[in-house]
This record gives C-alpha cells, structure tokens and sequence, in this order.
C-alpha cells in the first residue's frame, strides 16, 4: 500500500506525495521557456473556466529549490518509480529558467481543455500525473504516452 503525505501549494492545498517524491494526481505539470507564456495560458485557461486556484505558476527557482528537496528526502520507492526521473526533468528545466504551469485538470475533458491551450506553444515539458502512472503530453505530435507506472 502507498503511504501518502501531503504537501501543500502556495494557496494551502493539499498536493499528494509519492513515498517523499512531489507526485500531483489530478494534474498536468507544464514547463514553458518564458513566463510570459505561461501566464498567457494560465490567464487563457482561466477564461475558460478553470479556476484561480485550479491554474497557478512557479517561478524557476522555486521548482528547483523543491525538487532539489524532493531529491534529497525521497524514499527508496520513489526513486525505483518514475517519480523521480519526472522531477529530475523538472530540475533541469528550472535550472534552465523555465517557468512551470500546474493545472489542476482531473479528467480527460479538462486534459483536452489544457491541451488545447498550448497548442501551437514551445514547451519545455508536460506531464499529467494519473494514479498510478505520468503521462508524457506531447502536444504538438497530438500523441500521448504512459512514461510509467510511479
């Protein structure tokens, strides 16, 4: 059984863990090169009816300084899953300058919603974290995959 802790955003809500490794079910983790971009999407998909708090933006150095956390305080499960090799990608890009998008999109209609969103826009990264498995987003090739189980 997974022992769940729970960490919270910068509104106080709760975002799931996976053994110590950040793991957000019910969301899609979105890393763009400029945060005007981001912000763009984020303001685009508020119109459409996301909420504030569902669309939030992280700075580069946040992203890093947590994953770096994450990293150093994950339990051996995590790091024999994909958790970890996701949060490493999110390590990269934010030592990179990116800017990262979390929006919280629990069903295939909300995913669809996002997906539109950036199409057509130079992303770094997109992961929707499932249950039991991330998804590698590639919007632009209108093509999905499981990366794997945690």
């Amino acid at each position: 059984m997974t022992r769940r802790e729970h960490a919270v955003d910068q509104q106080g809500q709760p975002l799931e863990t996976d053994f110590g490794a950040f793991y957000p079910t019910g969301h899609i983790v979105i890393a763009f090169e400029q945060y005007e971009k981001a912000n763009r999407v984020c303001e685009e998909l508020k119109s459409e009816g996301f909420k504030e708090q569902d669309c939030e933006l992280h700075r580069s150095e946040e992203v890093a300084d947590t994953a770096r956390r994450n990293l150093e305080n994950t339990g051996l499960m995590a790091r024999v899953g994909k958790s970890v090799a996701a949060i490493k990608e999110h390590l990269h890009a934010a030592e990179n300058g990116a800017t990262f998008l979390l929006v919280h999109a629990p069903n295939d209609r909300d995913t669809e919603r996002v997906l539109q969103a950036i199409s057509g826009k130079q992303v770094v990264l997109a992961h929707r974290y499932h249950h039991l498995a991330i998804e590698e987003l590639r919007h632009d090739e209108s093509d999905t995959h499981m990366t794997s189980p945690r």
